[in-house]
């Protein structure tokens, strides 16, 4: 009986199998897993960026923080960041929208909150009952402050944790031709076959495209192709 999988997620095992192949190495003697895993990694954060880059809502996150007022001073902090509390999700790369809701009203909609784009930091404006405004600097969350207890949902483009273990799952749908490719590519380059290198890296390069489209063409209200250079647009008369 074939073995049905739990998960749509391929394992890291798969890129690196593929990798081996396309080295001509499919017994592992000379890429083994830990040979072949730092280079898997650095495919792997190559992708994100890539689909980042390109919009993909893949690395897309959301959670709820509750920020409460400070007992002194009667209003709540005035950023969030990898050492307040609470503190920013440990896999938040770069926050994208914020919206606030008054905790102790939970039957109330989060309504968005204004980023605050202005250079020379934060405005100075005293606390009111809601946050209202938002700037991300020095990689944390700045804000005005709140005199009630208010919960923050952050839409966040996170990232993904790392490879370890060759059954670990590869956190990106239908990835592994993209990656192995790209791995194979990094381990070409190190063993100063260049000309291989290049040649998988444009592969890798494809492949990536293709799963970029794949996730960008359900998102697309109108398919759309662009006009070659020589077309005009002609207009009749009747």
């Amino acid at each position: 009986m074939p073995v049905v999988p739990t998960t749509a997620y391929s394992q890291a095992e798969d890129a690196l199998t593929l990798a081996r192949a396309l080295m001509n190495d499919s017994s592992g003697a000379v890429f083994t897993d830990a040979l072949l895993m730092p280079l898997l990694n650095s495919a792997y954060r190559g992708l994100q960026r890539e689909l980042a880059e390109n919009g993909v809502s893949v690395l897309g996150e959301q959670q709820d923080i509750d920020l409460e007022p400070n007992p002194t001073s009667g209003v709540t902090n005035a950023e969030i960041s990898d050492t307040s509390s609470p503190q920013l999700p440990a896999d938040c790369l770069m926050p994208q929208m914020l919206w606030e809701r008054a905790t102790a009203n939970t039957a109330d909609t989060f309504v968005p909150m204004e980023k605050f784009t202005s250079g020379g930091g934060m405005l100075n404006l005293q606390p009111s009952t809601y946050l209202r405004l938002w700037e991300w600097r020095e990689d944390k969350i700045n804000l005005v402050g709140a005199t009630q207890a208010i919960t923050v949902r952050v839409r966040y483009e996170k990232v993904l944790p790392a490879l370890t273990l060759g059954t670990d799952p590869v956190q990106i749908r239908a990835a592994t031709d993209p990656l192995a490719f790209a791995t194979a590519a990094l381990a070409a380059r190190s063993r100063g076959a260049r000309a291989l290198a290049q040649d998988l890296l444009g592969t890798a390069q494809m492949a990536t495209e293709d799963l970029i489209q794949r996730y960008v063409r359900p998102e697309q209200v109108k398919g759309r192709r662009r006009k070659p250079y020589s077309y005009h647009r002609r207009v009749i008369y009747l």
